[in-house]
């Protein structure tokens, strides 16, 4: 499952100098758990030890990353919660702001090293081991230490921001 894709992804290169030890995997374009299931090699224990990324813009200017394991769900309000916003001013990120990360649907991450960008680690992420997520492109993945991940961000966060 392990390739080297014929370009690198955002992600390495940050993880590159961070000193992280990483695997990019390759696969066709995925954006969501179904294209994962029926379109990659991974496993749904591989789908268990993920992270899943969504991005947000709060007001005109601030971009916000909320990474949780792949099968649980966010809870906005917790989140809001956590950046002292309310709820509504939670909305989901357009292209424009995706493009501003280097990602694309279907490969945002959680390995962002923009100061502009929170990113929000559910609290169980950094006990999760060795995981797969967004590299930034929607035809890789990256694998890596979860501690390592958590780590890169310029501004992160780690709380509660899912449902039991």
């Amino acid at each position: 499952m392990e390739s080297t894709p014929s370009s690198s992804p955002p992600a390495a290169a940050l993880l590159v100098a961070a000193g992280v030890a990483f695997s990019v995997h390759q696969h066709v374009g995925i954006r969501t758990g179904e294209d994962i299931r029926i379109h990659t090699a991974f496993t749904e224990e591989d789908i268990e030890n993920s992270l899943k990324t969504v991005a947000f813009t709060v007001g005109p200017e601030r971009l916000v990353l909320a990474a949780v394991p792949g099968p649980a769900r966010i809870r906005y309000g917790r989140l809001a919660s956590v950046l002292g916003v309310p709820r509504s001013a939670l909305k989901p990120a357009d292209e424009a702001a995706l493009q501003r990360l280097d990602m694309e649907r279907g490969g945002v991450g959680p390995i962002c090293d923009d100061p502009g960008v929170t990113v929000v680690f559910d609290a169980t992420v950094p006990q999760m081991g060795s995981v797969l997520c967004g590299s930034g492109r929607s035809d890789c993945t990256v694998e890596a230490k979860a501690t390592d991940i958590v780590r890169i961000p310029s501004s992160t966060m780690v709380a509660d921001i899912t449902s039991p």
